[in-house]
Formats: C-alpha cells, sequence, structure tokens
C-alpha cells in the first residue's frame, strides 16, 4: 500500500512539474512554443486525420456489427498457425501492421471491451501489433527525412521483423479463439444510431491524439532549445520524446550515416513517449497492461537500435 502511495505521488509530482514547464515555455517564449504547437496542429490534420479518423470510425462499426471475423477468416489459417492468434484478433495484426501509431492499441482494446478477445490475448497483441505504419516509414523516414529510399527496405525489415521475432518468443505456445461476445445488433437493429456511436467515438479518439501531439510537440521544441555538446545525444533524446521531431532533428544533424540510421529506426520502433501517451488513452478501462506493452516497446526498440548500428555499419555505405 505504501509503494502504491508514493508511486500515485511521485507521478502526480512528475506531471504537475511537465505541465508547469510547458506554462512556462508558453509565457516566456510565446513564439517558439506556438509555432511548436502549430506543427504539431499540422502534422495532426494533415497527416492522422484523413487517415485514422475514417480508419476508426469504419473499425468501429465493424466490431460492433459483429463483422471482424468474416472480414479476417481468409487471413486466419496463415495468421493462426504463426501467432496463434484468434480471427478476431487477426484483425489487430493487420491493422497495427498497415496503418500505424496508435491504430493497433484502438483495435485491440476495442476487441476486448466488446468482448471478443480476451484480456490476455489482448495484452499479447498489444505487445507487437502497434507499430509505425510502412508509409512512414519508407515515405517520411527513409525518403523525405534521410534522403535515402535505398534503405527501405532494411529499415522494413528490421522494425517489422523484430516485433514478429517478439512475437514468436512471447507465444509460448499459446493459442487463442474469439470468443462468444453477446450480440448487441441484429439486421434488423442496424440504424444511423450505431453509426453516430462510432462517429462519436472516433471523433473523441483522434481529439485526443491531436492534444498529445501538441503537447509533446512543445516539450520536444523546449529540449531542442537546450544546449548539448554530444548532438546525438539530443537527437535521442527527442526521438523518445516524440518520435516526428526526433527523426527530422536527427536527419537535419551531421551525424555519420550508420548512427542516424540507428536513430531513426530505433525511435520509430519505440513510437516515442507520445505514442506511449497516445496508446495509454486509447487502451484505459479495457483491461490491457501498459507496463507489458511498455517492456515489449523497449525490448523491440533495442534490439532494431543494435541490429541497425551493425547492418548500416558493416553491410551498408
Amino acid at each position: 500500500m505504501y509503494m502504491m502511495k508514493r508511486k500515485s505521488f511521485l507521478k502526480k509530482i512528475l506531471y504537475v512539474l511537465v505541465t508547469a514547464l510547458l506554462l512556462f515555455f508558453l509565457l516566456t517564449d510565446p513564439i517558439r512554443a506556438s509555432e511548436a504547437s502549430a506543427d504539431g496542429l499540422m502534422l495532426w490534420f494533415e497527416t492522422l486525420v484523413p487517415v485514422l479518423l475514417p480508419f476508426f470510425i469504419l473499425s468501429g462499426l465493424l466490431i460492433a456489427l459483429d463483422g471482424v471475423s468474416y472480414l479476417t477468416r481468409f487471413l486466419y489459417p496463415v495468421l493462426h498457425r504463426i501467432f496463434g492468434c484468434s480471427k478476431d484478433g487477426c484483425f489487430c495484426l493487420a491493422a497495427g501492421f498497415l496503418c500505424g501509431f496508435p491504430t493497433g492499441s484502438k483495435v485491440t482494446a476495442d476487441l476486448v471491451r466488446e468482448g471478443h478477445i480476451s484480456i490476455e490475448e489482448g495484452d499479447y497483441l498489444l505487445g507487437f501489433c502497434n507499430n509505425v505504419s510502412p508509409a512512414f516509414l519508407v515515405g517520411f523516414c527513409m525518403t523525405k527525412s534521410l534522403k535515402r529510399p535505398d534503405l527501405a527496405l532494411p529499415a522494413l525489415l528490421l522494425v517489422f521483423g523484430s516485433p514478429v521475432l517478439c512475437a514468436l518468443l512471447t507465444r509460448r505456445g499459446r493459442s487463442f479463439q474469439s470468443l462468444a461476445a453477446e450480440k448487441k445488433t441484429s439486421g434488423s437493429q442496424i440504424s444511423f444510431k450505431i453509426v453516430d456511436a462510432c462517429i462519436m467515438s472516433g471523433l473523441e479518439s483522434i481529439l485526443k491524439l491531436g492534444c498529445y501531439i501538441i503537447l509533446f510537440s512543445m516539450l520536444a521544441r523546449l529540449l531542442m532549445g537546450i544546449p548539448c555538446p554530444f548532438p546525438a545525444l539530443t537527437c535521442a533524446l527527442v526521438g523518445i520524446l516524440e518520435i516526428t521531431n526526433g527523426i527530422s532533428l536527427t536527419a537535419r544533424t551531421a551525424l555519420p550515416l550508420w548512427l542516424s540510421f540507428a536513430l531513426i529506426l530505433g525511435g520509430a520502433s519505440f513510437g516515442g513517449l507520445s505514442g506511449f501517451a497516445q496508446t495509454q488513452s486509447m487502451i484505459q478501462d479495457s483491461g490491457l497492461s501498459l507496463s507489458s506493452y511498455l517492456k515489449a516497446k523497449l525490448l523491440t526498440a533495442a534490439f532494431v537500435t543494435v541490429s541497425a548500428l551493425l547492418v548500416c555499419r558493416f553491410f551498408l555505405k
């Protein structure tokens, strides 16, 4: 009990300090603070809203209508044999590997809340199916930022191969089946009320993401303004905080290619504390373990970083 109270107290102190720091930044340097806020807002509006909002709405509608297992029945024989996931769990894999943060976490949490998959399967899937999208990795990271589209293939293999390896190591022979969720709708009950509920849920989720991106963009800009004799350390810290700012800063800094490649892939694999906060907002009240998710992401990011260092240092020019 004492340890729980102490942990809660320390968490409260951390939140208060971060809030006070952001307020201080806004009051003492409003120009840079507003620029960082605007950058975060434009990233959210131009990148996340057009892709994720429709997906949030449609995936919520698909789950509400109990149609996920029908959509994934062709994927199930292969994915179940490899990962042991259920028919509904296959949807988490497809969404998490293709659509980017924090889609995998939202779909997983929604399926757990609706009773389609167990919490045990949800924790297992969450550890490896909540990743950056291939389009972000190839387009933004390798092509736009690093200017090395020729490294797209090794980047894809490292960033997406590592979660697959993590899944195989943590499966421990488990095999999951979809649960018999209580039917809430039938053909005669389908109405615009269901669509409205899915729209409101999608809007709430996307607005949360926007607010987190704005706040973490401000923190990243503040961190970039702190003098540091080691540019690579600043790049790493900014990437740990928020990946888009970290990747952009790493690409602009005069670092060796092998180091830039490793920092960018490590940051993209981890997702940043911003991605961690976004994931937490998606899975709250679902019973999924945030600490297990964090451990899995840290292990995966460490493996990707070391592998990228070795690959780029010894095999790429």
